[in-house]
């Protein structure tokens, strides 16, 4: 299953086969890529991430349709503070390059 997301720093696209997931998203305000991956049980995925800030452990929550989701995250430089509740996507609703929801701009290139 394939899904591409908007978040708040850009655009993600995910791949997710059978029980593993990697991804990769955009970092609107550094011009660079960063990746996911990891393992996907029911709808939360559980990994690391990579990119220009750094890298750390990642914990993705999908909705019921996986047509939206929530992400906790750690950076290695400072495992004991996770940053929970603070990074969300959401699948484009329509061709437009941001929209949003809940109070949130989420952006799609």
């Amino acid at each position: 299953m394939s899904k591409n997301y908007c978040t708040e720093i850009g655009r993600f696209d995910l791949l997710i086969d059978n029980d593993e997931v990697a991804g990769a998203y955009y970092l609107i305000h550094k011009k660079a890529l960063g990746g996911v991956w990891g393992r996907l049980k029911d709808h939360v995925m559980t990994g690391r991430w990579h990119d220009a800030d750094g890298k750390g452990d990642i914990i993705i929550t999908f909705n019921p349709d996986f047509s939206f989701f929530t992400a906790d995250y750690r950076n290695d430089d400072e495992p004991e503070k996770w940053y929970k509740d603070s990074w969300h996507g959401s699948l484009r609703p329509n061709e437009t390059s941001s929209f949003e929801v809940n109070g949130k701009t989420f952006r799609c290139e």
